[in-house]
């Protein structure tokens, strides 16, 4: 996992942490500090009290000054787009921690890394070792499918560029545990961008594409009319699973992986 910021044992417990991400704000949670937050982003609304926290603009609209207000001991980050946030914090002496997981079990470790950040390891341990557990029994529903018969996935990032995922993407190892295959598992890179052309050669088996309303975001696929030759169009192959789900690295993994299970084999 990639990760920045702190490296050593903590001196004190930290009890005023500002959450930068949604995947951080649900592990936070997740492990009891919900008292200890005191600042959150506009897409942090899991749990329910996350959303009656201080808003700190959105996800990629962050402002240092917003932030420091709080009077922050721990700032959580996440991702390549709060990157030069995190330098401006840092160069104004505030304690900040990146977190950018690309696998299934940099997505566990970064439980235990904010767990021994918030001085909560024990708690950290036990829910890596609870969500781990619910991965497992979701996955025993696909593992005996047979590589060659797992369909094949694209996901649908951007329409315009049309943007998908690569094999440094964690959403890769989802699918994977879902008895998926992203149809650009093979590629190195996380997000990338292709011609519409290359995916009508792949022929991708199911499309995932991210939306809270399912009839909204199938037709955003179907009402383009060079998508109906796509078997996965003709076939009503289109899995919708929420953006709060399969957009965050974090403790309900084991949701994502059972809803994106029924979808990939309904049978």
């Amino acid at each position: 996992m990639r990760h920045e910021g702190i490296e050593m044992a903590i001196e004190r417990v930290p009890t005023r942490i500002v959450s930068l991400a949604p995947s951080n704000t649900e592990i936070l949670f997740a492990l009891g500090l919900g008292d200890n937050v005191v600042g959150v982003t506009s897409y942090c609304n899991y749990p329910e009290e996350a959303g009656k926290k201080e808003i700190i603009n959105g996800f990629a609209t962050l402002d240092p000054e917003k932030i420091i207000a709080l009077k922050p001991d721990l700032i959580l980050a996440f991702g390549t787009l709060q990157q030069s946030v995190v330098a401006q914090l840092q160069e104004r002496g505030q304690t900040v921690s990146w977190f950018y997981p690309h696998t299934i079990t940099q997505i566990y470790e970064s439980f235990e890394k904010i767990g021994e950040l918030t001085g909560s390891s024990v708690a950290a341990q036990r829910l890596r070792k609870e969500v781990e557990e619910k991965v497992e029994a979701v996955r025993a529903r696909v593992r005996n499918i047979l590589p060659q018969e797992s369909p094949t996935v694209f996901r649908v990032m951007r329409l315009d560029p049309l943007g998908t995922i690569g094999g440094d993407a964690f959403q890769t190892g989802i699918y994977h545990l879902a008895g998926g295959k992203n149809v650009f598992a093979d590629n190195g890179q996380d997000y990338f961008e292709l011609e519409f052309e290359t995916l009508l050669e792949l022929d991708p088996d199911i499309i995932v594409i991210a939306g809270e309303d399912e009839e909204k975001a199938k037709a955003r696929i179907t009402n383009r009319q060079e998508w109906a030759g796509l078997t996965a169009v003709k076939k009503d192959r289109i899995a919708v699973i929420s953006a709060q789900l399969i957009c965050r690295p974090g403790s309900r993994l084991a949701q994502t992986v059972e809803q994106l299970v029924k979808q990939f084999h309904p049978e």
